[in-house]
């Protein structure tokens, strides 16, 4: 079947054969066509799915299919129909991947592209990982189910994750955790990832990184300094233990200098952060770099150096740009807020203020995106739901 990769930071789609940039009501209804591929809707169904709350005519949805039929000619495959007096339906045709590239069949290529793959997702190039998985049909190569799915997540599209009934639902718990995380109180995340854990609500890969990892930061900043502790010696050990967890040091290193951080245990942090630094020379991991410049900024903002700290944001902000990993810089801005929430200047100057606006305005462009704001309660109830059925 052709595929449309969906992006929804800029409103555009991708396919085998190019690229095409929409408008934001474009983008929406098309979204929701290609998600329910073969069925036919009315266009007063449309108009309540892509115009909630507005009053367009219908003539509305009869110019965006135009639209999208023009700009999406270089996916012959993909077909909106017509359906005389009810209203249109989205197909995509089938067609054998192996007859047309013979490549699909060769396990030493397939297995050489997975492992350009697991570089990439090593290396925090989501870009790389988001072309590579667009061009799969042009290129002859199979992606992994896995990087499917985590195409959906460093893009953070929480509102995919939502609505996929069909995921493994251990699997489907486990990306919700951390999307809702990047929202939620540090309180509220707690409990919910606990609760997964206690009940053993996650694959048992998923379990580990829950454990091990995800759950420190958490710790950290409900104050639960002795857990995060004990949990960092136990990570450290585990990955000592196990060479193939190695792509887990650096971020558990971001973790302990979290942890730091909230104590404020100045040595501990200052010997971190030059730890980090070296090891981020040798493995120049975009993610994990983006992160602890975030982190920088953070002791930067505690020690009253406002401006050192503003600094530090705008160059994760760059990074960003290059890795393009939306989870991650959602968490270091939340968390960072969080922090100057528990300890507030002595007096908001100018350059505080800024710092904050520049925080805010960060969260709130990624939610003019994701509309993380207005699904945070269904998401919610929803994780609530997966972790009673599952």
């Amino acid at each position: 079947m052709a595929h449309i990769y969906f992006h929804e930071g800029d409103y555009t789609v991708s396919g085998p054969g190019g690229k095409a940039a929409l408008l934001s009501k474009e983008f929406a209804l098309l979204y929701f066509l290609y998600r329910n591929q073969g069925k036919t809707f009315t266009r007063e169904h449309l108009l309540d799915q892509v115009w909630p709350l507005e009053y367009p005519g219908e003539r509305t949805v009869d110019d965006h299919i135009y639209r999208l039929r023009k700009k999406l000619s270089f996916i012959p495959e993909i077909k909106i129909h017509t359906v005389r007096g009810l209203g249109y339906r989205l197909t995509a045709a089938q067609h054998s991947l192996n007859a047309l590239n013979p490549s699909m069949a060769d396990s030493e290529l397939q297995s050489a592209v997975y492992s350009l793959f697991q570089k990439y997702h090593l290396f925090g190039q989501g870009k790389s990982i988001t072309t590579l998985i667009a061009q799969q049909e042009a290129l002859g190569i199979k992606v992994a189910p896995f990087y499917e799915n985590y195409l959906h997540f460093l893009g953070g599209d929480l509102s995919w994750f939502m609505s996929r009934d069909d995921l493994k639902a251990e699997d489907r718990l486990y990306w919700l955790l951390i999307l809702y995380g990047v929202i939620a109180s540090p309180q509220e995340g707690l409990q919910l990832c606990q609760k997964a854990l206690l009940h053993s609500r996650l694959e048992p890969a998923y379990h580990r990184e829950m454990y091990y990892l995800n759950i420190i930061d958490l710790y950290a900043e409900n104050g639960m300094y002795s857990e995060a502790e004990e949990r960092i010696t136990a990570s450290y050990r585990l990955l000592d233990e196990q060479d193939d967890l190695e792509s887990f040091r650096i971020p558990l290193m971001l973790s302990e200098l979290l942890l730091y951080i909230h104590e404020a245990d100045c040595a501990r942090v200052e010997n971190s952060i030059q730890e980090i630094s070296r090891s981020l020379k040798h493995k120049p991991y975009l993610r994990e770099i983006c992160r602890f410049h975030y982190m920088q900024g953070m002791w930067h903002y505690r020690q009253g150096r406002i401006r050192e700290a503003s600094a530090a944001v705008d160059d994760a902000l760059e990074i960003y740009s290059q890795s393009g990993f939306v989870p991650h810089i959602l968490l270091s801005v939340r968390q960072f807020l969080y922090y100057m929430e528990l300890h507030p200047p002595v007096q908001a100057d100018k350059a505080v203020t800024g710092l904050t606006s520049k925080l805010l305005s960060i969260f709130q462009d990624l939610d003019n995106q994701h509309h993380y704001t207005s699904r945070k309660e269904a998401c919610f109830y929803l994780i609530q739901s997966l972790l009673s059925s599952v």
